[in-house]
């Protein structure tokens, strides 16, 4: 009878996990469908301006097949329309189609040309030009090497708070490359880029500090920015490469961690233990329903078939399995501990294995 009992309770908690999920999917699915007609809109609207001639709205439709958002992604159509709103003397255009051409999207790779374009906007007061320009003229890309000219362009940028503006005039600082050498100055510039969140600067303070260079040596200064800095890479290097965002990773891997434990029958470790991590799959579900839902994940349910197990369809297949599981797990937990409650909090003799 209790075998029975607890059968008929896990499939009420499965079919409740199930109701939940499939209510949030259908909710986002209609949210993203508004979106989406949403974007429709804003493209229709800004293809009919930018055919009238005017250059935000041309340098808007750019940012779309830029970025494929409201339309098919393609760099080729994007720099046509920067280039129509770059003509007119709109400096984000102008700094996009700079970029399109030092990276050869939609457009033959052309260091000189970068470079027009970059200066064109620099000239503007545009802060991502100005640092790119910068770059160029240190590197040499479509201009003579000239360390002097970079850190004017850089400052530039740096005085506007560009935060790879700041970490590199701290290299010129560092390296005497068109400035004289002076490494308290370049702490100064790192010290800036790194309280921004630029992690680079943030493990290069850590360095100096651990080895007491240019700096009074702190080990606790050094741990602190060693953290900060190896963290925020580890965490950006972590999500490119598995192709998603660090949330979307990091709850999964949490996920599987906290659920392993939920494996091992309360009867071995009693509630005490047992009871927690069922808690924490809670989080995890929640984390995992929040990334399950994202548009990019509802996409791919529309395929038919997985690329592989654990990308496509499959990937979002796996998400499926651990937030259900881990909502289950937490939702029979909880019941759990309202059962224990009506025994006065006293664990179930029955449960711990002596």
């Amino acid at each position: 009878m209790a075998a029975v009992s607890n059968r008929a309770e896990i499939a009420a908690l499965a079919t409740c996990a199930a109701v939940l999920c499939g209510a949030g999917v259908l909710w986002h699915t209609y949210k993203e469908r508004l979106i989406q007609r949403k974007l429709a809109e804003d493209v229709r609207v800004s293809r009919l301006r930018a055919e009238q001639g005017d250059a935000n709205a041309q340098y808007n439709l750019g940012k779309m097949y830029f970025q494929g958002r409201g339309v098919s992604e393609d760099y080729a159509v994007a720099a046509r329309w920067y280039r129509k709103a770059a003509e007119q003397g709109e400096a984000q255009a102008q700094n996009n189609l700079a970029f399109m051409y030092s990276q050869g999207k939609g457009v033959p790779r052309d260091y000189t040309e970068s470079a027009r374009w970059y200066r064109k906007a620099a000239e503007q007061g545009d802060a991502h030009a100005e640092y790119g320009l910068g770059f160029e003229y240190h590197y040499g890309l479509g201009v003579p090497p000239n360390p002097a000219e970079a850190v004017r362009w850089y400052r530039k940028a740096a005085d506007q708070g560009y935060v790879m503006a700041l970490s590199s005039l701290g290299y010129m600082y560092y390296h005497g490359q068109g400035v004289p050498r002076n490494r308290a100055e370049a702490v100064r510039w790192f010290g800036k880029a790194a309280d921004r969140g630029d992690e680079e600067a943030q493990v290069l303070l850590g360095y100096l500090y651990y080895h007491g260079q240019d700096v009074p040596q702190s080990y606790a200064e050094a741990a602190r920015w060693f953290a900060k800095g190896i963290g925020q890479a580890a965490a950006v290097c972590f999500a490119r490469a598995a192709g998603g965002t660090p949330l979307a990773r990091w709850t999964s891997v949490l996920a599987i961690l906290f659920a392993l434990p939920i494996l091992v029958p309360k009867r071995r470790w009693g509630r005490a233990i047992w009871l927690p991590s069922a808690f924490c799959s809670a989080m995890c579900a929640a984390g995992l329903v929040h990334v399950l839902l994202s548009p990019s994940s509802l996409t791919l349910l529309a395929q038919i078939l997985p690329a592989s197990i654990f990308g496509g369809l499959g990937r979002v297949l796996w998400i499926s399995l651990l937030a259900g599981g881990s909502a289950i797990c937490a939702i029979a937990a909880v019941m759990d501990a309202l059962r224990a409650s009506k025994r006065g909090g006293e664990p179930d003799p029955s449960l711990i294995r002596t």
